[in-house]
């Protein structure tokens, strides 16, 4: 199928930002003497900003300053990206390419803030391969809401049953597959559990092999 529109994720998928965040909330947790919270980390992978203030304040309201841990933890991340390098994931550039090439409507739908969503992607050299950019504080409710992937599709009016959905993360996943793409997930920091696949899914490794389905 060659599909009317592809709408991606931006951080985990198109670039390799994701593993900023993590070393970020490691360094942050361990300031706050939380020990390991990793399962708790990769639960709000794919979240927007509200999101992540939100379920921080669930779990350790009682236990420190959420507030205070948010802000550490934001910072920690935006000074990474400040200082090394973010690195456009291997086979992006191929697909968008040929997305361009074949007339395939292409758009951003990132949990980031506009500001940082912009940044990120104009930062990248991708800005041009994309009609439109829906980022996390546009929508109401978060993904794996499927809101964000319904916005950003109507943006280009694009026909959802022929179209994609590309993410790294389950909740990204969900949301798309809840908007009625067609899902294809290239795992970044965690591999998809027995319960996320069977929502019957297509999993790649890389972009490469989203390349040759369009190719083919």
């Amino acid at each position: 199928m060659t599909p009317d529109a592809m709408l991606f994720d931006l951080d985990g998928l198109l670039i390799n930002t994701e593993v900023f965040s993590k070393r970020a909330f490691e360094e942050t947790a361990k300031d706050y003497k939380l020990g390991d919270q990793t399962e708790f980390f990769l639960s709000l992978v794919g979240t927007n900003e509200a999101h992540h203030n939100s379920r921080v304040d669930e779990v350790f309201g009682d236990k420190i300053n959420p507030i205070a841990f948010r802000k550490d933890w934001n910072t920690r991340f935006h000074d990474f990206l400040a200082t090394e390098t973010i690195d456009v994931l291997p086979g992006v550039i191929d697909v968008l390419e040929y997305a361009n090439q074949a007339g395939i409507k292409c758009a951003v739908a990132t949990s980031s803030a506009t500001d940082a969503g912009h940044k990120k992607i104009k930062d990248a050299g991708l800005r041009d391969y994309f009609l439109t950019i829906t980022c996390g504080d546009q929508v109401a409710i978060s993904k794996p809401h499927p809101e964000i992937y319904q916005k950003a599709g109507a943006s280009v009016n694009a026909d959802m049953s022929r179209s994609y959905g590309l993410e790294d993360s389950a909740n990204g996943v969900h949301a798309a597959h809840g908007a009625g793409l067609n899902v294809i997930q290239i795992p970044n920091l965690v591999q998809p559990s027995e319960e996320l696949l069977t929502l019957g899914h297509q999993v790649c490794d890389s972009m490469y092999d989203v390349l040759k389905m369009l190719q083919s």
